[in-house]
């Protein structure tokens, strides 16, 4: 049975809050013409050398795995909307700066690896600052609800919305997805200063948490005892220290799937690539679904058993993929599973938020991002080794079936033997 203490809700999410939601939809609509334009840029530039192309969109990824915890302890010291706010207005020079190059025909791959290190750096700040501002706009109750609104969002935004969009904008010449960037940008800049301005006084998304402190560290020399501080939180809280060390293994295992899935479609099911854009969006129809029902999924669930539930829903379906596979049953699993992921990370994002200080909340999702990023750069290079070194004793098509018996494994060995912990640390602290 459920908890009776836990229902799902019907209490409206509230004016500020949505939109703060349309401001992370012009935002992920503007991040999914660039996921397109900008890659499509690169290989005009360097056509013949995928290793160049390659480099463009590595130096996007860096600014995470090397910036996210000093960006945590500046989403903890300055008022977070006015951060969102200054990174997205960056982010809108920086396109008009991109679009004056491309139109005067000066693009490079240094410079264009330069520009996606800075996009990188600006996303580092928006995303890390907006996860931890949501706790000011809902009640702890709701915020599986307005996760959920989020997350589908960002689905809709980038891959339904953005990349068809930044196909179709590139027609008409290779600058003017930057403008309508720029256009999207400015609309998410007015809607967080509406946001921003009707905010109660003294909330933590508008005002310095880590600065209403006397005893807090200022200045550079207390960036690295702030990070300290970050880390040591999620290190001594037993949930979030259980959490973290299940994403060591779990998105460890979950990259090396998603680094040789393009292979996997092509070599094993034999598809082309309307084929493996039709998988993926199998899985975002799923991701969508699967937001929008998390918090009910909360409601109807024994309490604690939503993250345990979504992990071994996952890890038999990717298993019936390394049995069976066929595309029917991938193009199903993809569906079913897209909405177990998101679910699990609605879940996981929404408790992390409820269970830490708010003059932490920053910092420890910060670390938490570190950790997730990190461990798929791992596993995105292990998948590779993987099949690579198996393919000469199984073949190319069945070596590309091991990744998805390895994150079943990962996922249904965490569940055997952590699955009745995590439910008890989830029970015990997120009340």
């Amino acid at each position: 049975m459920s908890d009776p203490t836990i229902r799902a809700s019907r209490t409206p999410l509230g004016g500020r809050f949505w939109a703060f939601w349309s401001a992370s939809l012009a935002s992920n609509l503007s991040d999914g013409v660039a996921m397109i334009a900008v890659p499509w840029l690169a290989s005009s530039s360097a056509p013949d050398n995928a290793a160049l192309v390659a480099a463009v969109a590595t130096a996007g990824r860096l600014p995470w795995l090397l910036l996210a915890l000093p960006v945590g302890v500046l989403v903890d010291r300055v008022p977070r909307f006015t951060l969102m706010v200054s990174a997205d207005s960056l982010r809108v020079l920086l396109w008009a700066s991109l679009a004056l190059v491309v139109f005067s025909g000066q693009a490079s791959i240094p410079l264009l690896a330069a520009f996606a290190f800075c996009f990188g750096v600006l996303e580092v700040c928006y995303d890390t600052a907006a996860e931890t501002t949501v706790t000011s706009l809902v009640p702890g109750g709701e915020l599986e609800r307005a996760n959920g609104h989020l997350r589908s969002g960002a689905i809709v935004a980038q891959e339904f919305t953005g990349r068809p969009l930044g196909g179709f904008v590139l027609t008409l010449g290779l600058f003017v997805p930057f403008l309508f960037n720029i256009a999207a940008l400015l609309v998410s800049v007015a809607a967080l200063v509406r946001v921003r301005v009707t905010a109660p006084a003294g909330d933590g998304g508008s005002e310095p948490a880590l600065g209403s402190s006397s005893k807090a560290p200022r200045g550079l020399r207390g960036v690295g005892e702030d990070v300290v501080e970050g880390v040591r939180a999620v290190w001594n809280q037993p949930l979030l220290r259980g959490v973290a060390i299940i994403a060591v293994f779990v998105n460890t295992a979950y990259a090396t799937l998603l680094s040789t899935q393009v292979l996997f479609v092509r070599d094993t099911l034999g598809l082309g690539s309307a084929g493996f854009g039709l998988l993926m969006a199998f899985a975002a129809i799923g991701g969508i679904v699967g937001g929008q029902m998390v918090s009910w999924m909360r409601s109807v669930l024994p309490h604690g058993t939503l993250p345990t539930f979504c992990l071994a829903g996952s890890g038999l379906l990717y298993l019936l993929v390394s049995l069976f596979p066929i595309t029917p049953v991938v193009a199903g699993v993809h569906l079913l599973s897209g909405g177990l992921v998101l679910g699990y990370a609605v879940a996981m994002t929404s408790i992390r938020q409820r269970v830490t200080p708010n003059h932490l909340l920053g910092r420890v999702n910060a670390a938490m991002r570190t950790v997730g990023w990190g461990m798929s750069a791992v596993g995105m290079v292990l998948g590779g080794v993987l099949v690579s070194s198996l393919t000469p004793v199984l073949g190319q098509a069945d070596a590309l079936r091991v990744p998805y018996v390895l994150v079943s494994a990962v996922s249904l060995v965490v569940v055997l033997f952590f699955g009745r912990r995590l439910i008890g640390l989830v029970r015990e602290h997120d009340v």
